[in-house]
């Protein structure tokens, strides 16, 4: 080709390239995304490489197979067969193309791509992008070269939609080698969709060349919706791998442990869509009764793949949980122990003896018929809603006072807790100590925090074993080693914090109550509810017992009018009282009293004025509460609709919060709990500041807005912590 225009070939060449990754946005978006990602990491070492693990986090919701195929006459389709090998030879091949690049090592992946298929419509892009891009002065036969597979693409582009269709799949496989988070996932999941919609316009016949790698098109959505569903809530998800795995599971080219990893793929899909359909979405079109069980789904992969002791981990955590009887939780014991004795499990031991103690506690409880006992019996409150003067119990408040009220004048609680909850969070009686569940389950527990990674869990277990023993010294001993955990205050996909905070909460109070209801030891019992509370907001798990718990309490200390030193005091447990009531009034359901803190401007008021008075009463609990308070304005994005301070401008509530995280830092750097890395840098950036001012240099205010800066950036990342989408914990990958 000679030059256009008064431009060089190499110039009309680079413009070519540029057009045909254009023409099909998958491509251009793929390579925009990678050098964005590769600009943030240039700096790092490639440490996957170097350590043989190319692929260390991409086991979410997979089986794990052997390296050895079984003998067989059969066309096997695997998931890491010749498509697969090409899709991360282009990848590698480009990651070292964008960025800082090294062509030697592209040209090196790119060859072996190209060994493998000659045609393939990336490779060849790359190749002429590593061409022409290598350096100015290519000779005139490299161009020429370049030139042909420039016309050989152009070709395609107008006259093959098939190899355009796989060029399109290997870069939905790309996306999720890229990195692991919603965007990449979302991506590679829509490629596929389109994929797969365009197929429709091609006949059966038409497709038989490439009828395998259709096949691994499907069991590579199947499994990308799997590890999406873990943290994200997708519309077509279940319908879709639905059809893909019946329909799979018939063809006669697919193992049967490719088969079995399908139908575990679809029962983790089941597991985290199905509970959503009703409160998240529209289903109303779809019947769920189309959809097999994840029980259903389990049960043929372990018929399809019965030496995969992974497959009867998932299987019998699952049974377990949704297990009602005797011999439903046994089958699930047999599951679990069974998957424990398979080869290489021992990774994930503490993981199985977590699930068999949960298993062997819900059979001491079906056996042993233990007492459950409720804590609210022990609160003995005055009788004030049958008074003539006072409000009748389950009295609406639509705006609360901003002055005290005489008791007798303020709502009683009058929502109980569901009896599933009270069943679930409350500790039964044991009646017969040496019953051999109940002591298979401390024996299982006790293994777990020897030899596991993630005591805190574990730990949590075992306070509640003990509490059921009523030795509560014992019990307080493991809940104060599970607050040292980094479990304890981190997103994780068992929110292990809140639960553990609430129930923390609720031993102390039980501590309490024992004694008697006292002021300073129930403040106390409101900081856990709250820590549970503040946890919550960047957790899926929501916890409904703190809330009426705290609840009560502020209710029992608004009753004992002489227990508050000034009116301030009052007030605050007057307002928070009326925060917590309403907000447990107008949710419908437990789980979304959460939410409900903010629906209305009289609640926001209440947080406004409940942040106010902690910030300047500034006591021992106070700093906590007020931060509390300010995340669940962030989480629910109402923070512009507070007004705090004498301005009331966005500078004083920055401010504010500001102060009262720094006092959180503090405390937390003094507490023998877990500090999570943010808390420190806090801490450090505070030490710095005061540094700073004794220097008092001439660019001091510079330094300080600086400062100013790098610690609202903390404040935010303490607010808003992150789960990456499809990473789960290691134990739990299958």
């Amino acid at each position: 080709m000679t030059a256009e225009c008064g431009k060089s070939r190499l110039e009309v060449a680079k413009e070519r390239l540029q057009a045909i990754s254009s023409a099909f946005n998958f491509h251009h978006s793929f390579i925009e995304i990678l050098k964005t990602v590769i600009g943030v990491e240039s700096e790092s070492e490639n440490s996957d490489e170097e350590s043989g693990n190319e692929d260390s986090t991409k086991e979410d919701a997979n089986i794990n197979l052997s390296d050895n195929e079984p003998e067989t006459d059969k066309a096997v389709i695997s998931m890491d067969g010749i498509a697969n090998k090409v899709c991360l030879h282009n990848f590698e091949t480009l990651q070292y193309m964008m960025g800082r690049p090294e062509f030697k090592v592209a040209r090196k992946y790119n060859a072996k791509a190209l060994d493998i298929v000659p045609d393939n419509f990336n490779a060849l892009w790359n190749k002429v992008y590593i061409l022409i891009s290598e350096n100015d002065s290519i000779k005139d036969d490299m161009l020429t070269n370049a030139e042909n597979i420039l016309q050989q693409l152009e070709t395609v582009i107008t006259k093959d939609k098939k190899l355009m269709l796989i060029a399109k799949a290997e870069v939905a496989g790309m996306h999720t080698l890229l990195q692991e988070n919603l965007k990449t996932f979302l991506n590679s999941v829509a490629l596929y969709e389109e994929i797969l919609d365009e197929l429709q316009e091609f006949s059966k016949q038409s497709l038989s060349d490439i009828e395998n790698l259709v096949l691994i098109w499907k069991q590579d959505l199947v499994q990308n919706y799997a590890r999406l569903t873990y943290g994200h809530k997708h519309e077509r998800a279940i319908a879709m791998a639905s059809d893909i795995v019946k329909e799979l599971d018939h063809h006669p080219t697919i193992f049967d442990k490719d088969k079995a990893r399908l139908w575990v793929n679809l029962a983790v899909i089941i597991q985290h869509c199905v509970p959503r359909y009703e409160r998240q979405f529209d289903y109303s079109n779809i019947e769920l009764s189309e959809f097999p069980t994840s029980e259903h789904c389990y049960r043929k992969a372990m018929k399809l793949d019965p030496e995969n002791p992974r497959i009867f981990m998932q299987a019998g955590r699952e049974q377990r949980k949704r297990a009602k009887t005797v011999p439903g939780l046994e089958e699930a014991v047999e599951w679990l122990e069974k998957a424990m004795e398979g080869e290489g499990m021992e990774t994930v031991k503490e993981y199985l003896l977590h699930h068999i103690g949960l298993a062997n506690q819900s059979l001491w409880q079906l056996t042993d018929n233990p007492e459950y006992r409720n804590i609210e019996d022990d609160y003995k409150f005055r009788k004030n809603s049958h008074n003539d003067n006072g409000p009748r119990l389950g009295s609406r408040v639509i705006k609360p006072p901003n002055h005290p009220l005489d008791f007798i004048q303020i709502p009683p609680p009058y929502k109980k807790l569901h009896k599933s909850t009270q069943w679930r969070f409350f500790n039964p009686i044991v009646r017969d100590i040496n019953n051999r569940y109940y002591l298979r389950a401390i024996q299982c527990f006790e293994e777990a925090i020897r030899i596991g990674l993630e005591k805190c869990l574990y730990l949590t277990h075992l306070a509640r074993l003990r509490s059921s023993a009523l030795d509560l010294v014992k019990a307080g001993e493991c809940l104060l080693e599970a607050e040292k955990e980094v479990l304890s205050d981190m997103v994780s996909p068992d929110a292990v914090g809140v639960s553990l905070y609430e129930y923390i909460g609720y031993h102390e109070e039980t501590l309490m109550m024992q004694k008697g209801f006292e002021h300073k030891h129930a403040e106390k019992i409101k900081g856990f509810y709250r820590e549970s509370i503040r946890q919550s907001t960047h957790n899926s798990w929501k916890p409904v017992v703190a809330f009426h718990h705290l609840l009560r309490i502020l209710y029992k200390q608004l009753e004992d009018e002489g227990g508050f030193d000034c009116e301030r005091d009052r007030m605050i447990v007057q307002d928070e009282y009326f925060l917590l009531y309403m907000a447990i009034q107008e949710a419908k359901d437990p789980r979304d009293i959460l939410q409900t803190l903010t629906t209305t401007a009289p609640k926001i008021d209440l947080i406004s004025r409940l942040i106010q008075a902690f910030h300047e009463r500034n006591e021992e609990f106070d700093a906590e509460a007020g931060f509390t308070y300010f995340s669940v304005l962030a989480v629910f994005r109402k923070m512009k609709k507070i007004k705090i301070g004498a301005e009331n401008n966005d500078v004083e509530t920055k401010r504010i919060l500001l102060e009262l995280a720094e006092r959180v830092a503090r405390q937390r750097i003094e507490q023998p709990r877990y500090l999570r890395k943010e808390y420190r840098i806090l801490y450090e950036l505070i030490g710095e500041e005061a540094h700073q001012r004794e220097l008092n240099s001439s660019s001091l205010d510079c330094k300080l807005a600086k400062l100013q800066e790098m610690k609202m950036k903390i404040v935010m990342t303490i607010i808003f912590p992150t789960m990456t989408v499809g990473c789960i914990r290691s134990m739990e990958q299958c």
